[in-house]
């Protein structure tokens, strides 16, 4: 009876110690399937992330070079009209100024040759260049290797100043209430300086052209003795209001043959 009570709590510490020891394999093994299905979908997460950058990268590169390239076909195709009196010269020059090992020349299939103008424009007064390639995926993407990639740029070529323009084209301003047409929008009679001062004083106050100032008929129709009132430089009236509509201008740009009746304004030829 002695040695029965002895030996059975050793057979009963021996069972615990393999059952807590198979429960650690089991748990292991649970952490090892896990980190076997997880890790390939972090790596490819973490690949994909890397392309993005690079593929921003070869953008940056590709655009650089259009516009280097852009630049000089704007003097070197001047007065100059078709496909073919700048598209091997685009060629060269976009291919010149992508540099050896760059980003654009791993990525890009077949590299620098890989960038194809075919589909630029060169005639008239505007370069428009249009960069057409293929960017390789590091993986393969839905049964897919590469993608393709559009970039677009356009400039003016160093034409010069342009012809002189049509009296039927040309742009002048008018007001509704005016009585003449203005070849400059910033002539001083349609944006018109606003200043404040006291109305016992605007009696003595002058416009540029020695002229006095009247009450205007739209916003002075009850005149009070003391209060500020508005007047302009060239004008010949004082408000009440500086929004008044006789300050505000409404100004308007036509065709020059809509302003027929209307003379042309002498402060814009004097560019006052």
């Amino acid at each position: 009876m002695p040695l029965y009570k002895i030996f059975l709590p050793v057979k009963e510490n021996r069972l615990r110690q393999i059952t807590e020891a198979s429960s650690c394999v089991r748990t292991e093994a649970s952490y090892m399937v896990e980190l076997s299905v997880a890790l390939p979908f972090f790596t490819g997460f973490l690949a994909a992330l890397l392309f993005f950058f690079q593929a921003l990268c070869v953008q940056q590169e590709v655009g650089n070079a259009l516009l280097a390239a852009g630049r000089e076909l704007s003097v070197l195709a001047c007065g100059r009209e078709g496909e073919a009196a700048g598209l091997l010269p685009a060629n060269a020059l976009v291919r010149k100024n992508i540099k050896k090992n760059s980003a654009a020349e791993r990525y890009i299939r077949s590299g620098r040759l890989g960038i194809l103008l075919v589909h630029s424009d060169f005639s008239g007064d505007y370069i428009k260049l249009q960069a057409d390639y293929r960017l390789r995926f590091p993986f393969g993407l839905f049964g897919r290797r590469d993608i393709k990639v559009t970039q677009r740029l356009t400039c003016r070529k160093w034409t010069g100043r342009g012809k002189k323009p049509d009296p039927d084209t040309e742009i002048v301003y008018i007001t509704p209430a005016g009585s003449v047409y203005h070849k400059n929008r910033s002539c001083s009679y349609l944006n018109p300086s606003v200043n404040g001062t006291d109305l016992e004083r605007v009696d003595s106050c002058r416009n540029e052209s020695g002229g006095k100032y009247y009450p205007c008929e739209s916003c002075m129709k009850q005149l009070s003795g003391r209060g500020t009132v508005y007047i302009t430089k060239y004008g010949n009236r004082f408000h009440s209001r500086r929004d008044c509509n006789k300050i505000k201008r409404t100004v308007q740009a036509v065709f020059l043959p809509e302003a027929a009746g209307r003379a042309a304004c002498s402060k814009c030829k004097r560019g006052l």
